[in-house]
C-alpha cells in the first residue's frame, strides 16, 4: 500500500527528469548506423575464432566479426591468429605444415572452458556461409602472403563482396590490380575523428572505422561513437552494444562443422599391412594420414603393430665393395629403400596415432621412448599421453615440466597435466608457474591449475595476473584470471583484491573473471563498494551491473553518494542495468545531488529501464 502511494511521485519526478535539457548520450538514430564488429568473436567469455564465440557475439547484437585467415599445408583456408595451433587448440604445429584433416582433430575450445569442449578450427568457407546466412559484416585479416586470390575466389563464390572488409596483407595490396571491389574500411583513431576527416573518407565511397581494442571503458568507447562512423572494432562487444542499446539480432544456433574424418575401413590383416607400408614409405603426408586411419581400426588389430612401430629404425646404408657390381641388378630395390621415411618422422606419426587411439597399454612404451626422443618426438609423445589421460604418466610429465630445456616441451607437459585428473601435479605446476622464464609455459600452467580448482595455487596465479609485463605476457595473464575464477572462494578473493591494482589491464581482467563467477561473487563485490581504492569501488559497481543481482541495488544506491564522480557514474549505470522499482527510486533521489556528467548517466539508466 505504501508503495502505491509513492508511484505518482515517482512518475512525476521521472517525467521532470526526461524533459530536463540534458544532452542525450547516444541518439537512437546513431545506434542504428554504427556496426559493432567483435574481434575474433565474443572474447569476453568464449574461445577466439570459433563458432561458439561468433554465436555469442551475434546473440548480443553484434553486426560483424573480425577473423584471422591462414593457409594449411593442403591449401585450405582456416581461421587462426597465430602461425601455430599450439595456443588455441590442444594440438601443436605450424599451420602451414599441417593438413586440415589433422587440424580438425584437435579441440579449439576446452582451453577456455569445459563448456566449449569439442569446438573445432573453422574453415573460412564455413564462416563466409555463416555470415551470408546471418547477414553480418566480416573483417578478413589475411595473415600471410600467397592466399589473396584464393580468398577472393571464396568471397565471389558466396557473393559476399559487399559484406567484406579487408585487413592485413590483402588490404595493403588492394590497389595492385588483384580485382578487389567494394568499400574500403578506413580506420581513424578516436581522437582524430572529425567531420572533415569523415567526409573525406565518405566522398571516396569508403567507410569509416575506429578501433577500440584493449579497453572496456565506457567513456572511451563513447568517444568513438560519433556521427559518421560506420564501424567500431572492439574486443569487448558487450560494452559497445550496451552503450548503443542494441538488442539481439539473431536467433541462437549452431553451425555444423565436421569434427573429424570417418575412414571407411573395417580392419583386417591385409589392411593393417598396407597402412604400415604407407606409414613407413611414400610422402610424409600419406604417412600421417595412414597413421590416423590405423588409429581408428579395431584396437586388438591396430595397437600391437603401432606399439611395435614406435621403436621403428630405418635401415642404415653400409659401404659394400660389391655394390657397384650389383647396382644394375638391385636398382629397383635401391629405389624402394630410398622411399623409406626417416625413423623420427615415423615415430612421431606412430605416437600421434597411439594418442588418438587412447589405449592405456601404450602409456608404458611411450614413456620409455621419451628417454631417447628428440624435442619434436618428445612433444608428440607428450600430446599422446595427454590424449590417453592415464595417471601413470604424471611423474614423468612433472619431471619434464620442471627440468626440460625446451619451452615448447615444457608447455606441452603443462597441457598434458591439465588433462589428467591428479592433484599430485599441483605442486609442480605451481612451481613452474612461479619460476619458469617462458610466458607460454606460465600460461599453460595457469590453465592447468584452473582445471584442478586447487586453492593452493591462488597466490601464484594472483602474482601472474598482477605481473607488470608487456604484450607477450597478456595471454598468460588472461589464463590466470580465468583460472582464479574456477578455484572458488580463494580465487574470488584474489580477483576482488586485484580490482584496486595499479595496472588497468589487471583490473579489467579481474572484472570479467568476476562477471564469469556471477552471483557467488556478489557479497564480496558489495563489500568492495566501500574499499579505499576508487578503482576497486568503480570496478565493483561495474561488475555488479553486469551480474544483475537485485541484492546489489541498495549498496549501489549508497555508492551514488561516493566522493568520486567516476564511482557514482558506474553505480548509476549498474542500477539501470539491474532495473526494478528500487533502482528507479535510488536514481531519482540522486539526480539533484550530482554534477552534469553523473546526471547524464542517471538519465541514461532510467531510459534503460523504459520509464
Amino acid at each position: 500500500m505504501k508503495m502505491k502511494n509513492k508511484l505518482p511521485r515517482i512518475i512525476f519526478i521521472t517525467i521532470i527528469v526526461f524533459i530536463m535539457h540534458l544532452r542525450i548520450t547516444i541518439p537512437a538514430e546513431l545506434s542504428k548506423t554504427i556496426v559493432v564488429i567483435a574481434q575474433h568473436g565474443s572474447l569476453e567469455d568464449a574461445p577466439e575464432n570459433t563458432f561458439a564465440a561468433f554465436e555469442k557475439a551475434l546473440n548480443i547484437g553484434v553486426g560483424g566479426l573480425e577473423v584471422d585467415v591462414r593457409r594449411t599445408k593442403d591449401d585450405r583456408l582456416i581461421l587462426m591468429h597465430d602461425d601455430t595451433i599450439d595456443r588455441t587448440t590442444d594440438g601443436k604445429g605450424y599451420v602451414n605444415k599441417l593438413l586440415y584433416d589433422e587440424i580438425r582433430q584437435y579441440d579449439a575450445g576446452s582451453w577456455k572452458g569445459e563448456e566449449f569442449a569439442g569446438e573445432r578450427v573453422p574453415l573460412l568457407s564455413d564462416v563466409l556461409r555463416f555470415a551470408k546466412e546471418r547477414n553480418i559484416k566480416i573483417i578478413l585479416n589475411i595473415k600471410e602472403h600467397g592466399i589473396e586470390q584464393k580468398t577472393l575466389s571464396l568471397i565471389n563464390e558466396f557473393d559476399m563482396i559487399n559484406q567484406i572488409y579487408f585487413s592485413g596483407i590483402l588490404d595493403k595490396i588492394r590497389n595492385k590490380d588483384i580485382g578487389i571491389q567494394g568499400a574500403e574500411l578506413v580506420f581513424i583513431p578516436p581522437n582524430e575523428l572529425t567531420n572533415d576527416v569523415i567526409d573525406i573518407v565518405h566522398k571516396k565511397h569508403n567507410h569509416v572505422g575506429t578501433s577500440l581494442l584493449g579497453t572496456d571503458n565506457r567513456d572511451k568507447m563513447k568517444e568513438g561513437l560519433v556521427n559518421g562512423v560506420d564501424v567500431i572494432l572492439t574486443d569487448y562487444p558487450s560494452v559497445a552494444i550496451d552503450i548503443l542499446h542494441y538488442r539481439t539480432t539473431s536467433e541462437p544456433g549452431k553451425a555444423e562443422i565436421k569434427k573429424g574424418s570417418e575412414p571407411n575401413i573395417d580392419g583386417n590383416t591385409g589392411q593393417i599391412e598396407a597402412l604400415i607400408d604407407a606409414i613407413t614409405q611414400g610422402s610424409p603426408d600419406r604417412s600421417r594420414m595412414a597413421a590416423f586411419v590405423l588409429s581408428t581400426l579395431p584396437q586388438e588389430l591396430s595397437i600391437p603393430p603401432l606399439i611395435e612401430l614406435l621403436t621403428y629404425k630405418k635401415s642404415l646404408k653400409r659401404f659394400d665393395p660389391f655394390k657397384k657390381i650389383m647396382s644394375a641388378i638391385k636398382r629397383e630395390e635401391k629405389k624402394e629403400d630410398d622411399r623409406l621415411l626417416s625413423a623420427s618422422l615415423v615415430q612421431r606419426n606412430i605416437a600421434w596415432a597411439l594418442g588418438l587411439a587412447k589405449n592405456k597399454s601404450a602409456v608404458g612404451p611411450l614413456i620409455i621412448q621419451l628417454e631417447s626422443a628428440d624435442p619434436e618426438l618428445k612433444r608428440e609423445i607428450i600430446l599422446a599421453l595427454k590424449m590417453i589421460g592415464d595417471k601413470q604418466a604424471v611423474p614423468v610429465l612433472k619431471e619434464i615440466l620442471l627440468n626440460d630445456n625446451d619451452p615448447f616441451v615444457r608447455y606441452d607437459a603443462a597441457r598434458a597435466l591439465s588433462s589428467i585428473e591428479n592433484t599430485d601435479s599441483v605442486f609442480a605446476l605451481t612451481k613452474a608457474l612461479k619460476n619458469d622464464s617462458s610466458w607460454m609455459v606460465k600460461g599453460g600452467c595457469a590453465g592447468a591449475l584452473g582445471k584442478t580448482g586447487d586453492k593452493r595455487a591462488v597466490n601464484e596465479l594472483k602474482d601472474l595476473l598482477n605481473a607488470d609485463a608487456g604484450y607477450e605476457a597478456s595471454w598468460a595473464r588472461d589464463r590466470a584470471a580465468w583460472a582464479l575464477a574456477r578455484i572458488g572462494k580463494g580465487g574470488t578473493e584474489a580477483l576482488i583484491s586485484s580490482l584496486g591494482a595499479n595496472g588497468i589491464s589487471t583490473r579489467r581482467r579481474a572484472s570479467w573473471a568476476l562477471i564469469e563467477i556471477g552471483d557467488d561473487a556478489v557479497p564480496y563485490l558489495i563489500l568492495t563498494l566501500r574499499d579505499v581504492s576508487k578503482f576497486a569501488r568503480k570496478r565493483s559497481a561495474m561488475v555488479l551491473g553486469w551480474i544483475g543481482n537485485e541484492k546489489a541495488i541498495v549498496p549501489l544506491s549508497w555508492a551514488l553518494g561516493d566522493n568520486d564522480p567516476e564511482v557514482r557514474k558506474m553505480a548509476a549505470w549498474a542500477l539501470g542495468k539491474i532495473g526494478g522499482t528500487k533502482a528507479v527510486e535510488a536514481l531519482i533521489q540522486a539526480v539533484g545531488d550530482q554534477d552534469e556528467s553523473v546526471v547524464e548517466y542517471v538519465k541514461e539508466a532510467m531510459q534503460r529501464i523504459n520509464l
